[in-house]
């Protein structure tokens, strides 16, 4: 029986990913040892993980790398697709020797998007460990690689095809799969990017608001606080919200709190504090993972608002289960207002836990539905926990996973 868990997270940012977090948590609670193999970065760290967790970070950068991927030595020039494959090459070297001296016969390996599968596929030619195939991320597919990196290209395809089974938010993004991978994997598990449900008993209901306190919010000025938890940028539509919030007298404190570290000299965020000085707090400084029940918690109601790109369209046209920040919101009671995308229209008019804005520059509509749902606030309160039981509840969703790991 598998004791034992290696996750090969080639991008690293392991502090601002529920899926990766809860994961190692719940194999940990059940008594396996995890490994984590990622690379540095600059987002937080995940905190306490488990007593049976190990992190190992390797560099990723490299000068020699780096300079050849922007050099214009025109001799260069047609090898530089070979770049992808030189990162993937380090990687897999370095977990390979950690998972040398770690290696046991009973472990099962998880390989993440691209690079963390390949990995995970190089291990099991190598050691023979069965791997499973977690789709986190949909910006990258494997016809991207081109040239002389069509060795990224084909090892990735591969991954996919000899991969136990695959894991991925939804039945939506695991059609998107389907086509990039140009295969249909008979065995997939549906597993959100969310988190674990509260636990009510260990709530300190009592517990200071965190916005109120670290901006001083008082009830009587600002009694509601609307919350857009995450990246703070055109992708999540700050400006056209800051834009509208800005004309509201109702009371609202719109507030968005970044996951990375943010200067307040950053050029976008000076364009906000200019577009709106009024009612908008900017929170720079992320919190570690275990620690931020107390944003969410602190938030009246949530915005869960992406603008798909060309470059992003399949990642976010598809993003409810796989947003990190609408089952917290979710899993607090939290109502949300959220973009008009079908994946969280859907999810919304069936559960009736927010409503859906068209435009995000209107004040009027957001205003509006603020006001229908602070009219109806319990109804769409209760809704959203209802919601968060029966689409988002980690626990749940992994258990047909163990179970089926128990019995590779």
């Amino acid at each position: 029986m598998v004791k034992s868990v290696s996750i090969f997270f080639y991008e690293g940012y392991i502090g601002v990913s529920p899926t990766i977090i809860n994961l190692t948590k719940f194999f940990d609670n059940y008594g396996y040892s995890v490994t984590i193999y990622a690379t540095k970065n600059d987002y937080p760290e995940p905190g306490e993980l488990g007593e049976k967790v190990e992190i190992f970070y390797f560099n990723k950068k490299f000068k020699l790398i780096d300079w050849f991927q922007q050099s214009n030595v025109k001799i260069l020039a047609k090898i530089k697709g070979l770049v992808p494959v030189f990162k993937l090459g380090i990687f897999s070297f370095q977990s390979l020797m950690r998972n040398l001296e770690l290696r046991a016969k009973t472990t099962i390996n998880i390989g993440v998007d691209i690079y963390g599968s390949a990995a995970a596929l190089i291990n099991f030619y190598i050691f023979k460990q069965k791997f499973l195939f977690l789709s986190l991320e949909l910006k990258e597919k494997p016809e991207d690689y081109k040239g002389l990196a069509i060795i990224l290209k084909n090892l990735a395809y591969s991954a996919y095809q000899k991969s136990e089974c695959v894991v991925v938010q939804d039945e939506d993004r695991f059609e998107i799969l389907c086509k990039h991978y140009k295969y249909r994997h008979p065995k997939v598990f549906y597993l959100p990017n969310s988190t674990f449900a509260l636990d009510e008993q260990n709530l300190n209901l009592d517990s200071p608001n965190f916005f109120r306190e670290k901006f001083n919010l008082t009830q009587e000025k600002f009694p509601y606080i609307i919350l857009q938890a995450g990246m703070i940028n055109k992708t999540v539509c700050a400006k056209p919200l800051a834009e509208a919030f800005a004309s509201l007298d109702n009371g609202y404190a719109l507030i968005f709190h970044e996951r990375a570290a943010r200067q307040t000299t950053d050029s976008y965020i000076e364009l906000l504090r200019q577009v709106n000085s009024k009612n908008l707090f900017l929170s720079l400084e992320p919190l570690p993972y275990d620690q931020i029940d107390k944003i969410y918690a602190s938030s009246t109601i949530g915005l869960v608002f992406y603008q798909p790109s060309k470059d992003t369209n399949d990642n976010f046209l598809k993003i409810a289960k796989a947003s990190g920040k609408l089952p917290q919101y979710l899993k607090h009671s939290k109502p949300i207002l959220v973009s008009d995308l079908p994946s969280l229209s859907n999810l919304v008019e069936e559960y009736q836990c927010g409503l859906v804005i068209k435009d995000p520059s209107d004040s009027k509509e957001i205003n509006l539905a603020i006001e229908q749902i602070l009219s109806n606030y319990n109804i769409y309160s209760s809704n959203a926990k209802a919601c968060f039981k029966a689409e988002f509840d980690f626990s749940k969703k992994m258990e047909p996973i163990l179970n089926y790991i128990k019995n590779l």
